[in-house]
């Protein structure tokens, strides 16, 4: 049976469908929560629907840029700012980081507070976060180069990939290995020439974000399990299970503090630009 494809006139009318004055498509099913508290910051009733992936995101995206489609799309920034292709529209809102689990992960607060009801003590993880934060960014710059490098350049190499295993120390840790990074660079460098790796270095050097936001932020989520597991056993002497359903659970919550967080402030201020000119 063919998927069904609704028109941009329905696409368009959802939000009122739903008694909201904004219509917004997202990538998948972790984002519509995490979008919808930046929406309400802005003061926006939203109705926010997951399209099912980023290759059908990309269909809503060509709606709005190539058929006008009234209605907004909000999605990962994936680093774009760096690209020449990159596509800019009063209707496309963009994280201000890599991804949603960029600014999720950055704010220890809300980790603290689940790591000290799980043990049924107060823990101070902020410090510790904080610490393996820097350290955990800082050891990823080459990294974060050769992947802004790959997709600016279309050389097709996988990076990052979907989690930070194989680049580890070890299964359990949470720090990485330099010499296993090294080698990795060392393996796919011929694709590239030294001209576009100093050219890319010298825009991320020039980037006001801190490099954490650089991070494609699937790669981050086990490294910071382990590091929750490891602070947990510190604490209560024995090994707990985590996934990353329960991480997504304890860090989507963004409100916190937001007007002191670049990243959340950023985006909400975006919202209430687009609030006054809709």
């Amino acid at each position: 049976m063919a998927e069904l494809e609704y028109s941009n006139e329905a696409l368009e009318a959802k939000g009122l469908f739903y008694n909201k004055e904004f219509t917004v498509y997202v990538e998948g099913k972790d984002d519509p929560f995490f979008w919808g508290q930046l929406f309400s910051l802005a003061e926006i009733e939203a109705h926010i629907e997951d399209v099912g992936g980023k290759n059908e995101l990309d269909k809503y995206i060509e709606k709005i840029i190539n058929e006008g489609a009234d209605f907004y799309v909000a999605r990962d920034n994936d680093n774009s700012e760096f690209y020449d292709d990159t596509l800019n529209h009063e209707r496309i809102i963009s994280t201000y980081g890599y991804s949603i689990e960029n600014s999720m992960y950055f704010y220890p607060s809300t980790i603290e507070i689940a790591i000290s009801k799980f043990c049924r003590q107060k823990i101070d993880f902020s410090t510790e976060f904080n610490a393996w934060l820097s350290e955990f960014s800082n050891n990823l710059f080459d990294l974060i180069i050769y992947d802004i490098a790959n997709n600016k350049f279309k050389r097709g190499v996988s990076i990052f990939g979907d989690n930070c295993f194989r680049f580890l120390k070890g299964q359990n840790s949470y720090t990485v290995c330099s010499n296993k990074i090294n080698a990795f660079i060392d393996s796919i460098k011929a694709n590239f020439t030294d001209d576009e790796i100093n050219e890319v270095k010298n825009l991320v050097n020039q980037s006001e974000k801190d490099l954490w936001f650089l991070i494609k932020g699937h790669f981050i989520t086990h490294a910071l399990i382990n590091l929750i597991k490891n602070s947990i056993k510190k604490a209560v002497g024995s090994s707990k299970s985590m996934t990353p359903d329960y991480l997504y659970s304890i860090t989507v919550d963004c409100t916190e503090n937001w007007k002191n967080r670049i990243d959340v402030k950023t985006i909400v201020e975006r919202l209430l630009e687009i609030k006054k000119s809709a």
